[in-house]
């Protein structure tokens, strides 16, 4: 099965009146999620880091609220759960073996086609992305975000389901492609010419995916103002995602994200790295600009302002 990167609710209906979800090759994933505190690196990693039973049985308000009311056949996957919580990065990366088991717990396969949604902001597609960009960096592409996720799928008056799915054990593999995300080292390694990465934004585009006031430090902007002095990385652009999508939750015509891209000071021909605070709406605009077209040369900071928060504050020096 092959599928568009954006599909409708319409289509996924379809799918589910004729029992195709879990059949046939395709999976749809609830990717429901509440933002919380940072969990202590250090507890978590003795309490739950590989240990699947005990973390993917963990209580949550998203696992609670996934339970409640979901898409027929979907299973939860819980961010807390894909990801863990570092020294310095909120969502930290698995290594490819610990990722490919989860995957296999959530009952994946290697030749599904994986639908993501989620009930969030943004059209309930942000954390969807952020499981999309997981996926296609641990080597598998199949992957399709639902436009406009659960609230578009509730304002369609489409079957909602709270009976809880347990999906055999999947085959399901990781072939981590690192290539993807760009790290803090790399961004901040000294080049021959005395400069590093982000010295260089006039040949890359650093694209922020905060909305305008946090990146302008107009609001709160989740950084630590006894650590930074400002609200951005001078030189990078600021592209908020939420601008993305229109006034029903459903993300804009490719011509209409290439349009606002531009506007802000998108350079196409130049590589695309995209940031945030924690690497979430970073993955909607990664997402996004695939739409516009699948081969702009996209990277992702994953660990973002908050991993350069705590290793750099320095750099973060313009605004506010």
């Amino acid at each position: 099965m092959s599928l568009k990167r954006l599909i409708d609710c319409k289509w996924l209906v379809d799918q589910v009146t004729k029992g195709a979800v879990n059949k046939q090759g395709l999976r749809v994933l609830d990717c429901t999620f509440k933002p919380a505190p940072k969990p202590d690196p250090a507890v978590f990693k003795s309490a739950y880091y590989g240990q699947w039973d005990k973390l993917m049985n963990k209580p949550s308000d998203h696992k609670a609220e996934f339970s409640k009311a979901h898409i027929p056949g979907a299973v939860h996957a819980n961010l807390d759960d894909a990801m863990y919580p570092s020294k310095t990065e909120r969502f930290a990366l698995y290594p490819p073996e610990q990722f490919e088991e989860y995957a296999q717990r959530l009952g994946l396969n290697q030749g599904d086609h994986i639908v993501v949604y989620d009930r969030g902001m943004n059209g309930g597609m942000m954390w969807a992305a952020k499981f999309w960009w997981l996926f296609k960096t641990y080597g598998h592409d199949n992957v399709s975000i639902l436009n406009g996720g659960f609230h578009a799928w509730k304002k369609g008056n489409y079957p909602i389901s709270s009976e809880v799915v347990q999906l055999p054990k999947g085959d399901w593999k990781a072939n981590l492609r690192s290539e993807l995300n760009v790290t803090f080292e790399e961004l901040t390694k000294k080049q021959d010419d005395g400069r590093d990465l982000i010295d260089k934004a006039d040949e890359v585009n650093f694209l922020d995916a905060r909305k305008k006031e946090q990146f302008h430090g107009e609001e709160d902007t989740g950084l630590d103002p006894y650590m930074v002095n400002g609200s951005y990385i001078p030189g990078f652009i600021n592209v908020p995602v939420n601008q993305l999508v229109d006034s029903n939750g459903l993300l804009k015509s490719p011509e209409d994200i290439k349009a606002y891209a531009s506007s802000k000071g998108f350079r196409e021909g130049k590589p695309i790295i995209t940031s945030c605070n924690t690497g979430i709406q970073a993955s909607l605009l990664a997402f996004a600009l695939t739409l516009v077209d699948a081969q702009y040369p996209i990277r992702l900071y994953n660990g973002s302002l908050k991993e350069m928060e705590v290793r750099a504050p320095q750099r973060i020096s313009a605004g506010a």
